[in-house]
């Protein structure tokens, strides 16, 4: 077998086929890959929309469980594939025909852990926001500490997700590397930071191949991200990467990469705990924090936008709390007048 896409699924009854069909419309045999779709527990109507497609498909693989979240249903379609490779598909997306054979050719050629995929971006009426192709990096094979930097582009967005990225299945076992549970939104960034820091041979495509698209009621376009259930997700992951940073696994170069994702997880915490409920949420979640052994921002190697929050937040909290909204309303400001990141 060569690939095993995994596939979690909840309430996308109008997007599900869609995605799937896409997935058919492809360049290599259907008994070289499988299709592991995981039904999390959907209310609505997907689980009938997908027990159709197998009738049609026969390399589908069904699995049916309780409303377990995505990271869980993530690592149920892990936990079952067969395939030299495994990528990771929302199903609100899809991806282009008949790109199948390109990206596990270069993928095998390179012999390629972790292989970010060309990545198009559209809106809500299907017009392209962006394009992510890494085109100039095509052909060349990094290590994850500088693959991740790359992927990153710039630092004016955070494009951290697991979705269009190959991964070799054989290394992402040897580390045992899993979703974490209990992390509702933004819980790619964790997976992908212990990921890339493991990581030797990394790769860019170069080429279209995954089209992500906007859809109301997703987690990201939801208002998650000011509810107690993030703030206890961003504290778990930031404790999770403050605990794997101590492993022996891993050496001086791969702890100091961690600092990043684990200061943007402190920071998650403490942005979303004060809009939520204020000073005494903050100062709840500094007293957790602190409680796991985090009292501060590890800001060394950190870009320059996490470095200049880490700073204001080890210098004190309350200092953070007030420069935090106060230089997010010059941000935002300078951008609208400018369109430029200040």
């Amino acid at each position: 077998m060569k690939l095993s896409i995994i596939i979690p699924v909840y309430n996308v009854e109008d997007y599900i086929e869609k995605c799937i069909l896409s997935l058919q419309n492809q360049d290599i045999p259907r008994n070289e890959y499988e299709i592991i779709v995981i039904n999390d527990g959907s209310p609505d109507n997907s689980r009938a929309v997908i027990l159709q497609l197998i009738q049609q498909f026969d390399n589908i693989v069904f699995i049916d469980q309780e409303n377990k979240g995505v990271s869980l249903a993530r690592n149920a379609g892990i936990d079952k594939a067969s395939g030299r490779y495994l990528i990771f598909i929302d199903p609100d997306d899809y991806v282009e025909p008949n790109t199948f054979s390109r990206i596990l050719e270069v993928a095998n050629e390179k012999r390629a852990q972790v292989a970010f995929l060309g990545f198009t971006f559209l809106l809500a009426d299907n017009s392209v926001k962006k394009k992510i192709l890494f085109a100039k990096e095509s052909g060349k094979v990094y290590d994850g500490i500088n693959a991740y930097k790359i992927s990153r582009g710039d630092g004016t967005i955070d494009p951290d997700r697991s979705v269009a990225i190959l991964f070799e299945t054989a290394f992402i076992n040897k580390y045992q590397l899993r979703n974490l549970a209990a992390i509702p939104y933004l819980e790619d960034g964790e997976f992908l930071a212990r990921v890339m820091c493991l990581a030797e041979r990394c790769i860019f495509d170069g080429n279209k191949f995954y089209l992500r698209t906007t859809r109301l009621g997703s987690a990201t376009n939801s208002g998650l991200f000011y509810t107690d259930r993030a703030i206890k997700g961003f504290i778990i992951a930031a404790n999770n990467l403050f605990r794997f940073q101590q492993s022996t696994l891993i050496n001086a170069q791969q702890k100091q990469f961690l600092n990043q994702p684990l200061c943007k997880f402190i920071l998650l915490a403490i942005n979303s705990s004060f809009r939520n409920k204020g000073l005494l949420r903050r100062n709840n979640v500094v007293m957790e924090l602190n409680n796991l052994g985090i009292k501060r921002c590890p800001i060394k190697s950190c870009n320059k936008y996490y470095w200049r929050d880490g700073f204001f937040f080890n210098l004190s909290p309350k200092i953070y709390s007030i420069y935090k909204p106060i230089w997010s309303l010059f941000d935002s400001l300078i951008f609208r007048l400018f369109k430029v990141h200040p």
